[in-house]
């Protein structure tokens, strides 16, 4: 068997069966003086922010959490107030976890300022396992559209930092019943019993106001079917509901307007096609993500939609569900080969982006010729898979690190390759976070990417399994592994590095793979930052 692997802008070397995604089953916090360090849980992953953070005689708290293909995943999480014995709905569905994310060591003097995080896996309280948590500093930190706010500051009354609770949920969801926006003189916008659409519209305007949109979901009313973008003295279609607030709330540019439709629900086809979810992406070069359609005019426009006065800005919608299209295991083909095709180093933008290590006589736009190099080496080689080995997006130089990532993917989606990633010191030095890369590629059709286990460092150490052939009993004939190379060393002089953990992880695994197979495997690994 020949394994090749063609590789373009940097070198370093890996793959799949097929993906069970692993869900959130069970979450713990634990509590310790400030001044040592806090146990953590065997299997389970620390969110590495404390809780407590900046509260006067606050203890450290910390929350971790357990993943599993198998148990019962956790469908939802709140946080109340007061005290551990508060009464509220359907309680007996809820698991009130006994550890007060307020604990301090005078709490008894101030009891109603404390928080208590519950989580329920009843299915009527939600369907929708719960794939990812993370907390953000700040009062309107920057998050993912994949993500849900708790609306309740963890350091409330106990005058710390601003620290706030979002949670990722897989699956269909609940329609979106109604829709508004807010004009706001700062990014901290909110509107109790709404759910924000993250990112600010009016970015990049000198003068104005921020504006969000928000929406609901009710089990109650009709659900959102169709919204239009309506500018100036356009005329809206018939039947829509206005939503009574410019999104280009400046002093110059278009008149901008979003009305929104409405339909009963005569039967299941109504909802199945309802918008489940809204989003929000800046830049003028950005992918339309499976399953979503765009609104083709920029919020940010001028001139009856022919120029921009700030961001390009889209909004983009989600109707229905679509599950994503299935993947044949990876396996050499009839003649013994593999082949993988590695990208490296692309720095893309979701904007134009610039050229990088070209010779000052070539013709060049930025991204979009990069991309016309990728497709004509994906339509050359056919590669069985494609691996992009870090520094995917250009970091700082973004400012939409989802878009981006759509931008960068897309070419290996419309040819229906397989693709994994690692990560490289720029891909999370934007607006979002690794966790939040992966929650985001991690429903792109193709892709492979997986968080990794819980407790070893970094995000997106896994393995993929390259089988003999494409027969259906065929055994285990190869393995890839990916390793997060991790970003900068803690001193911010040099790079970090792989960890022994990790090291540990794959000798672990091959051990594993070599007594179920009956024979000593083969592999290869990718990471980003090189070992010398």
């Amino acid at each position: 068997m020949q394994l090749q692997l063609f590789s373009i802008f940097l070198t370093v070397l890996s793959l799949y069966a097929t993906q069970i995604f692993a869900y959130i089953t069970d979450l713990k916090l634990v509590s310790c003086d400030a001044k040592h360090a806090c146990p953590n849980y065997p299997g389970y992953r620390k969110i590495d922010i404390n809780l407590n953070k900046g509260v006067k005689k606050g203890n450290s708290v910390y929350l971790h959490f357990k993943e599993s293909t198998i148990d019962d995943p956790i469908t939802d999480i709140k946080i109340e107030q007061g005290t551990n014995y508060t009464s509220a709905p359907n309680i007996s569905k809820w698991t009130r976890l006994s550890v007060d994310l307020n604990e301090r060591k005078d709490a008894s003097n101030d009891a109603s300022a404390s928080l208590w995080l519950s989580y329920t896996k009843d299915k009527t309280v939600s369907k929708n396992p719960i794939t990812s948590i993370i907390v953000k500093e700040g009062t309107s930190p920057l998050v993912g559209a994949e993500y849900k706010r708790i609306p309740v500051d963890l350091n409330k009354d106990v005058h710390g930092s601003y620290l706030f609770m979002y949670y990722s949920q897989d699956g269909p969801k609940d329609p979106i019943t109604a829709i508004t926006a807010k004009q706001c003189f700062t990014s901290n916008c909110y509107m109790e019993g709404w759910e924000r659409v993250e990112k600010d519209l009016n970015r990049g305007i000198v003068v104005g106001m921020s504006v969000y949109l928000f929406y609901k979901r009710s089990r109650t009313d009709d659900p959102v079917t169709d919204a239009v973008v309506i500018l100036n003295d356009q005329t809206p279609p018939e039947g829509y509901t206005k939503v009574d607030v410019n999104l280009n709330s400046i002093f110059r540019g278009d008149a901008i307007y979003l009305w929104y439709r409405t339909t009963p629900l005569t039967n299941s086809d109504v909802a199945k096609k309802a918008i489940q979810e809204l989003a929000i992406e800046f830049g003028a070069h950005t992918m339309t993500p499976y399953g979503w359609t765009k609104i083709n005019v920029d919020l940010n426009s001028g001139n009856n939609g022919k120029g921009t006065v700030g961001e390009p800005t889209f909004l983009y919608m989600k109707k229905g569900y679509k599950d994503l299209p299935n993947m044949k295991p990876l396996a050499f083909d009839k003649n013994g080969d593999f082949k993988i095709l590695q990208i490296a180093d692309l720095h893309f933008t979701n904007e134009e982006g610039v050229c990088r290590d070209v010779p000052a006589d070539t013709e060049c736009n930025g991204d979009m010729t990069t991309l016309k190099y990728i497709e004509k080496l994906l339509d050359h080689e056919k590669p069985d898979l494609v691996v992009f080995s870090g520094d995917n997006i250009d970091g700082a130089g973004v400012s939409d690190a989802r878009a981006a990532t759509f931008k960068f993917a897309d070419p290996v989606i419309q040819r229906k390759i397989p693709w994994a990633v690692v990560f490289g010191e720029h891909d999370d030095e934007s607006d979002l976070s690794r966790e939040e890369l992966i929650e985001v590629m991690r429903r792109m059709p193709y892709s492979l990417i997986q968080r990794g286990p819980m407790d070893i460092p970094g995000w997106g150490n896994y393995a993929v399994k390259v089988f003999e052939s494409t027969q259906k009993a065929a055994p285990h004939a190869f393995t890839l592994y990916f390793l997060d190379s991790h970003s900068y060393a803690e001193t911010k002089e040099g790079f970090d590095f792989i960890k022994s953990y990790q090291l540990d992880w794959i000798v672990k695994s091959a051990s594993v793979f070599r007594e179920t197979s009956n024979s000593k495997l083969n592999a290869g690994v990718f990471f980003h930052i090189p070992i010398w």
